[in-house]
């Protein structure tokens, strides 16, 4: 019979393994799951190939109304009901990854490790005083308990013990999806809740990464008020497009913003871009409408592009991944803005821009157990490289 330990080294031994990745946004409102074909580990570079990584199935699970209600008014419950909250989401990230093999045309037993990030509910955003923590709710025991293989999760609490932001953890995975550009100069942006961007280079300790700023994080929440909650988002930017933006609104959200100012490595989250902000600039503009919306898109855009003059050397492609590609508002202001660059959807280059993160986190559980540092400090800015992720051992 094989011990856990035994368990654990077997999917180091098989090419291909199978690899789910899982991950929550910020916006809560689905479980993103990624079944994963993986050949080798490491990052390709002259004289190895590193880990190959192929799209079987993935899918997106959408989270019962209550556990989504908990997550998004998580400052409303108590020590009881976070603990509960931690369990329930374990266990919901347990079946949409049973859901996504079956979907896949694979049984359990062909699973051999899974990636979780689980669902931020507290990053510490660089708010002024706060102490550098993190909080990610999804138990990775519930899911090796359910299904029966090791899980890696909590992948960012070890870069902050190690000094760094904790976040964006993503570049690693960039390098070996996207890291073979031929000579292009490429950068990677993320438009999920909030926006980064990782800087390829093909020295892993060359490449430069972090949050820009928000990205859909303002959006969302505000379509969902103006729908009442019948939107989770500015669909195709529809919202964005009916309304007018207000420069001198714009240019003073940009102004008074401290954040975007900062030099890298630099992390956020919604603690900063959230509906504090939204209620912010409700009020500034004086009303709640389709031109707040246009107002907030063109903030991002700009947010995004300053950061790209900023703090990013030229590039020639940027490659665009996240819920926020399928914003043509959103995308279209980003791509006037960072011209000459030519901005390219990751789905040109295999990599579904909706699948991309959950993917990368099962590659980071892929390179947890081969031993690979996987924490950048040229992005965080730790202390030093750590192989990131905490075990759960296979039942």
């Amino acid at each position: 019979m094989s011990t856990p330990i035994q368990r654990l080294v077997e999917p180091t031994r098989k090419n291909p393994r199978i690899v789910a990745g899982l991950m929550s946004g910020t916006s809560a409102d689905s479980i993103d799951v990624a079944i994963c074909s993986i050949v080798g580990d490491g990052v390709p570079g002259p004289g190895r190939p590193g880990a190959t990584v192929t799209l079987l199935h993935y899918h997106e699970a959408a989270h019962e109304p209550e556990t989504r209600r908990m997550v998004l008014e998580l400052d409303k419950l108590n020590v009881r009901t976070i603990a509960e909250l931690n369990v329930r989401l374990g266990a919901a990230f347990a079946e949409a990854c049973a859901e996504g093999l079956r979907r896949a045309g694979l049984a359990e037993d062909e699973l051999d490790l899974v990636g979780s990030h689980g669902q931020t509910v507290y990053h510490h955003s660089s708010v002024p005083g706060a102490i550098k923590a993190t909080l990610q709710l999804g138990d990775g025991d519930v899911i090796a308990e359910r299904l029966g293989v090791p899980v890696v999760s909590d992948f960012r609490a070890r870069d902050i013990a190690a000094g760094g932001e904790g976040a964006p953890i993503s570049p690693y995975a960039d390098l070996v999806l996207f890291g073979s550009s031929a000579g292009t100069r490429r950068a990677v942006l993320n438009l999920g809740g909030i926006a980064n961007v990782t800087v390829l280079d093909p020295d892993p300790a060359a490449v430069l990464g972090f949050d820009t700023g928000p990205a859909n994080s303002l959006l969302d929440r505000l379509a969902r008020r103006l729908t009442d909650g019948r939107l989770p988002c500015d669909r195709d930017g529809q919202i964005a497009r009916a309304g007018k933006v207000d420069e001198p609104l714009v240019a003073r959200l940009l102004r008074e913003d401290s954040y975007l100012d900062r030099r890298p490595p630099k992390s956020t989250g919604f603690e900063m871009y959230g509906d504090a902000f939204v209620d912010h600039a409700a009020g500034l503009l004086g009303r709640c409408d389709a031109d707040l919306m246009a107002t907030l898109t063109e903030f991002t855009a700009r947010s995004i592009a300053g950061a790209f003059a900023a703090f990013v050397p030229p590039r020639d492609e940027v490659i665009a991944a996240g819920g926020g590609v399928r914003n043509p508002a959103l995308l279209g202001r980003i791509a006037a803005l960072l011209a000459p660059a030519r901005v390219r959807i990751s789905d040109e280059l295999g990599v579904p821009g909706d699948a991309r993160e959950a993917m990368a986190f099962a590659i980071l559980a892929n390179e947890a157990i081969h031993g690979h540092a996987t924490a950048l400090p040229s992005v965080t800015g730790a202390r030093r490289a750590a192989v990131l992720g905490k075990l759960s051992f296979p039942s």
